[in-house]
């Protein structure tokens, strides 16, 4: 997420909390919109315990849901792509 937050810092030109309160907006709001993305989605930022989510999962059900989080987020950033832009 780090890396996330210095793109944002660098891009956006906005500090590291006000970074890290975008992405947190921007994930809560894919779990209300797509529940059925949430562990995917907190398993991606590093929020939940890995090893106590995982406990029961094989690593091709961890591998699913990436990529099920990655083609969301994909799809969130074609939304999104005009969010930070210059164009005013």
């Amino acid at each position: 997420m780090q890396e996330l937050i210095d793109q944002l810092k660098e891009k956006a030109g906005i500090t590291a909390d006000q970074a890290t309160n975008a992405i947190n907006a921007i994930k809560d709001y894919v779990k209300e919109k797509f529940p059925m993305l949430e562990g995917a989605v907190e398993n991606m930022f590093g929020q939940k315990d890995a090893t106590a989510d995982s406990s029961g999962s094989s690593a091709s059900d961890l591998k699913g849901a990436s990529d099920k989080a990655e083609e969301a987020l994909g799809s969130l950033k074609d939304k999104f792509s005009g969010m930070f832009s210059d164009n005013k």
